[in-house]
């Protein structure tokens, strides 16, 4: 079973280099990197948004797997409703069998921690059901 949650930051769109900063040093922390997608056909597997960019990192260690997004797109469509949320992460986190097995509880911890580092409030804004598809 996969746990898929989305998160929205409370901050302004214009805080994106705050933002990636932070992830980015909770990243060097572990030898990782948080990486930035440019790649148009990338991009246009998030249409109906319209993104000029967006990031992601995969935690293998830990079975965790983020991107993080603006929440309104170029063309001013918001992926959520609240309008105080200037950033997502979408967070999946794999229950994966031996010998990649990570106890759910340490997934948990790890995510809390990496939202935590941004210094940001954030709340959840959606969690999807087993099996359901992502928005």
């Amino acid at each position: 079973m996969n746990k898929m949650v989305e998160y929205g930051f409370l901050c302004s769109g214009k805080d994106e280099k705050m933002l990636i900063n932070e992830l980015t040093r909770f990243f060097e922390y572990m030898n990782r990197t948080i990486s930035k997608v440019k790649n148009k056909s990338l991009l246009e597997s998030k249409l109906p948004y319209v993104y000029k960019h967006y990031y992601w990192n995969l935690n293998k260690d830990k079975q965790v797997y983020i991107e993080v997004y603006p929440n309104q797109d170029v063309e001013g469509k918001c992926k959520f409703s609240n309008h105080d949320v200037g950033w997502v992460l979408f967070a999946n986190v794999k229950d994966e069998s031996e010998p990649y097995h990570v106890p759910f509880d340490e997934q948990e911890k790890y995510l809390q921690d990496l939202l935590s580092s941004t210094n940001l409030p954030y709340i959840t804004l959606y969690e999807y059901k087993n099996g359901e598809e992502r928005l």
